[in-house]
């Protein structure tokens, strides 16, 4: 860096600090005794330069797209904070960086923004140790270390300094699985369309046959293969703002099981043992949080529609759903913070084979307090709630120990939170083996959530079910 220069970004954030002065309202005059009111939205300065500091990967362009200004733009006074704030929130949001901070200088009728960045360690070439299970919590119970899954990936994030992302996966052990991920998130000069590439191919010995009181039934065998899947996927992305994403996916898959697992549950496929379909996909993600990890204020609202069974490539299925999900973040006070998500899905099909059925208790769509269940049907609605406390705000830690510097610098946060969650499964296809179908389920409880680095969360949850059952749950995604 150009001496200049750094004595630019040093005046710069010392000048920082003086200029909510040159956003006020009021200027006075020490050689006036009269006070002269002006409004700041009417003052407009131009942008006339966007100065990038600490991307010594990431490409410019790259940072450049999140801003919600660019060189030449005019901007009012009033506004510059807010567009500052928002550009920050962006630029956390890609998961590119450790920190980002944007200050800036007036000069006359002309402003320049300086933005500096400390970048992440993108490569991961990781050994892999999972368990083969809905969340942690269902494998604890048992502690079978013969569903455990080995292997090793190499995740590459900000592949070619462009937010691309480069996966390629071997599991072994219960679940065998080979995949390749391959994203370009800015496709074209203008960065609005992206493609996505997916191939896999897995296969396992234990598969789930059917749902008996709410709980998984399994066939092992352990001389066999009980599943085989491989299927592959593109997906077009168009984003034509900061806050849309438009997602359109064309996707095959084949799957074939043995003869048993048709023989435990005639309808796991719709008519033999394999099956080959295809699927059209259509997601919209809107996204205003302050932090799509860990938010405490804004809202994100996301639509899936998918149809399955395009007819030309021989399938042997028909079938179309939607889900969606509303989640909103409000602060209460400087260290309470509200959040309320709501979530369904509807099927247009009465009847769907087990293969596809899927309702609470998959991902991200359960109630809490309900780990151990799922509760498979048709449609379902699901309302989370919660109060959240901030036990101690966002801190930073160094740690002389931690030879590589993008890694010895350690935040973290933590939060105590107070929930409440709502449930309901529409099933008409196997309630009669499953009793929480068909039934409003709710749970509370309290818990306490770890935020570090690396998008990394660790909750603590103790829940209360309708059922009078209770106990820990420990969970590694934020809680609404």
């Amino acid at each position: 860096m150009h001496t200049c220069l750094k004595i630019c970004v040093l005046l710069c954030f010392f000048l920082s600090s003086f200029q909510s002065n040159a956003s006020s309202d009021i200027y006075s005059d020490s050689t006036d005794t009269s006070i002269v009111v002006i409004d700041s939205s009417s003052i407009l300065l131009l942008t006339d330069q966007i100065v990038l500091i600490g991307n010594k990967i990431t490409k410019p362009r790259i940072i450049l797209r999140e801003l919600t200004f660019k060189k030449g733009d005019t901007i009012s006074l009033a506004e510059i904070n807010l567009r500052i704030k928002r550009s920050e929130e962006n630029l956390q949001n890609t998961s590119l960086f450790h920190s980002v901070k944007i200050t800036w200088i007036q000069d006359n009728d002309r402003v320049n923004f300086y933005i500096v960045v400390t970048e992440r360690w993108y490569i991961f070439p990781l050994p892999i140790f999972e368990v083969a299970e809905r969340n942690f919590n269902v494998w604890w119970e048992t502690k079978d270390f013969s569903r455990v899954i080995y292997g090793a990936s190499l995740n590459w994030y900000n592949f070619r300094g462009r937010n691309e992302i480069l996966a390629v996966t071997i599991r072994l052990g219960y679940t065998q699985r080979l995949s390749f991920y391959y994203s370009i998130p800015a496709l074209t000069r203008g960065q609005k369309s992206g493609l996505t590439f997916s191939m896999a191919y897995s296969r396992n010995h234990q598969t789930a046959v059917k749902t008996l009181n709410n709980d998984l039934t399994f066939y092992n065998d352990p001389e066999l293969f009980t599943k085989k899947e491989v299927g592959g996927s593109i997906v077009y992305s168009y984003r034509p703002g900061l806050n849309i994403t438009h997602n359109f996916e064309v996707s095959y898959r084949h799957a074939e099981v043995v003869d048993t697992i048709v023989g435990l549950n005639p309808e796991y496929f719709s008519t033999t043992n394999e099956e080959t379909f295809g699927t059209l996909r259509y997601f919209l993600k809107i996204e205003h949080r302050d932090l799509a990890v860990y938010p405490l204020k804004g809202n994100y609202f996301d639509f899936e529609f998918a149809k399955t069974g395009l007819g030309f490539i021989g399938d042997d299925i028909d079938l179309t759903y939607t889900v969606a999900h509303y989640k909103h973040f409000w602060p209460l006070s400087r260290r309470f913070h509200a959040a309320a998500g709501l979530s369904g899905k509807y099927s247009f099909n009465s009847k769907i084979p087990y293969y596809f059925t899927k309702g609470l208790g998959y991902g991200r769509d359960f109630i809490r307090g309900y780990e151990y269940y799922v509760m498979d049907g048709q449609h379902f609605g699901l309302l989370k709630t919660g109060i959240k406390f901030t036990l101690m705000p966002k801190k930073e830690v160094y740690a002389p120990f931690i030879p590589l510097n993008k890694f010895a610098t350690i935040p973290f946060a933590f939060y105590l939170n107070l929930f409440s969650d709502l449930g309901y499964v529409s099933d008409t296809q196997f309630n009669e083996t499953n009793f929480l179908n068909n039934t409003w389920q709710y749970s509370y409880g309290a818990g306490i959530d770890f935020v570090t680095y690396y998008d990394m969360i660790f909750r603590l949850e103790y829940s209360i079910n309708k059922l009078g059952e209770s106990g820990f749950f420990l969970h590694f995604t934020s809680p609404i």
